[in-house]
């Protein structure tokens, strides 16, 4: 506690400081926050690499992780199962937005090697659960990783989808052509 006699000197300093023209000094500056060491950090996007199941030697395991995203709304997480930037969430949400509940039935699977990679071509049915009346969209998906050649990168080696027709041929970045 400021004795009587200080506070007293120091209201009439003020008071005074203020009558002669002469500026009033500054306020205590606002106290400053210091960042919340608990909080915590803003989010960051989804990799290729916090998902298991997109390092999976079973392209099929892949190919339900992107199923199972699509059906979830994830599209950012989805578009991860894809090898090519330009294929973004945004871009799937637009291509998937107008199926409520989409719903991927897989009827095959087909894998073959050529020159170095493995090619895998899943066929299926896309509907819509909260449409039953809308008719079934046939199409395929096709994926492709390097067969294990020397020197491949972790990313070579995983599955990535090159190409879907289970809506409309995307345009990919730089291969021309539907995707």
């Amino acid at each position: 506690m400021m004795p009587i006699r200080a506070a007293l000197s120091l209201m009439l300093a003020t008071a005074l400081a203020g009558c002669s023209g002469e500026p009033a000094p500054p306020a205590d500056p606002a106290p400053r926050v210091q960042p919340d060491p608990l909080a915590t950090p803003a989010a960051l996007p989804p990799q290729a690499g916090d998902f298991p199941a997109l390092a999976s030697r079973d392209c099929e395991a892949v190919a339900r992780f992107y199923f199972e995203a699509i059906a979830e709304g994830a599209f950012d997480r989805a578009a991860l199962a894809w090898d090519d930037p330009v294929i973004d969430g945004a871009r799937l949400r637009a291509l998937f937005g107008g199926i409520r509940q989409p719903r991927f039935t897989v009827a095959a699977v087909h894998e073959e090697g050529a020159a170095g990679s493995l090619y895998c071509t899943i066929e299926g049915a896309l509907t819509d659960a909260a449409d039953p009346a809308r008719p079934p969209r046939t199409g395929t998906i096709e994926l492709r990783r390097v067969n294990d050649v020397p020197g491949a990168t972790p990313d070579q080696l995983r599955w990535t989808i090159r190409r879907s027709t289970f809506v409309e041929p995307m345009e990919r970045a730089g291969r021309g052509g539907p995707a």
